[in-house]
């Protein structure tokens, strides 16, 4: 079998896991909560199998998982270094189908975690500009955020034409720390900023837990039932929350989010 650049990477997250102190491992564990087994193909061909177990221990080991993988990510050799070394972001892989996915992208997406916890991973940028630990909401912004960078001049003024409104999302998680965007689809380019932006007036301002809304992103409620039942409390022009289902269906239908590519 010929060589593995990716071997290197795997060797040197075993090395900083095994470093963490046992309260930041487990830390990271928690907020990754996902076992990984990566299919890597290189140049001449060959096929290696590696896997992360990052949801009770923190393990990196070579071969197949030992139970079932919530995630099979199948890439080439070079393509996961990049990944490691932060010239190429999840977000983009996966939004080019340079990695085929097998299981939920929402846990895919949380290889970025992996490896800027252990000092890989992306340079400080979109990925980090927009990031709250702890939010699973991060992960849906940052995608249709990638989704907003990747469309053409004609899609994102088309894209605005259909939505025209800023919205400021302001989440909360179990310990009652908050997260928020500004989302502003009413000029072009269409822009997501981390917090509330200067200068900028949200036309609506939707407030709810974390979860609610990955559960709005993942079609289990609706906004306009969300409204009404109060799991999320907004001020300003009510109708553009329904607006908010369309940006949700569409970056899922683009991205294929939530769904496997095999």
């Amino acid at each position: 079998m010929s060589a593995f650049k990716s071997d290197d990477i795997f060797a040197r997250l075993n090395e900083a896991l095994n470093s963490f102190p046992a309260g930041e491992r487990q830390e990271l564990v928690k907020q990754v909560n996902g076992i990984f087994e990566f299919h890597l193909k290189n140049p001449a061909g060959d096929v290696k199998i590696w896997n992360a177990e990052v949801k009770k221990q923190g393990l990196v080991q070579s071969g197949p998982a030992p139970t079932n993988p919530d995630v099979t990510l199948y890439l080439s050799d070079d393509d996961l270094v990049s990944l490691a070394t932060g010239e190429l972001s999840g977000a983009k892989a996966f939004l080019s189908d340079r990695v085929v996915l097998k299981g939920p992208l929402m846990v895919a997406m949380k290889l970025d975690l992996i490896f800027r916890s252990l000092g890989m991973g992306p340079a400080p940028g979109k990925e980090s500009e927009l990031h709250y630990d702890g939010f699973e909401t991060s992960y849906l912004i940052l995608q249709i955020a990638e989704y907003l960078n990747v469309m053409t001049d004609a899609e994102k003024k088309e894209f605005v034409a259909k939505t025209r409104g800023v919205y400021l999302i302001r989440v909360k998680d179990a310990s009652g720390q908050v997260a928020s965007w500004t989302m502003d689809m009413k000029n072009v380019p269409p822009t997501i900023k981390k917090g509330k932006v200067d200068g900028v007036k949200p036309d609506l301002t939707v407030e709810c837990k974390d979860k609610d809304f990955m559960d709005l992103f993942m079609g289990k409620i609706t906004a306009q039932k969300a409204f009404m039942t109060g799991r999320f409390k907004v001020k300003g022009a009510i109708m553009l929350g329904v607006k908010l289902d369309a940006i949700m269906k569409e970056t899922q239908e683009k991205m294929g989010f939530f769904k496997s590519k095999l």
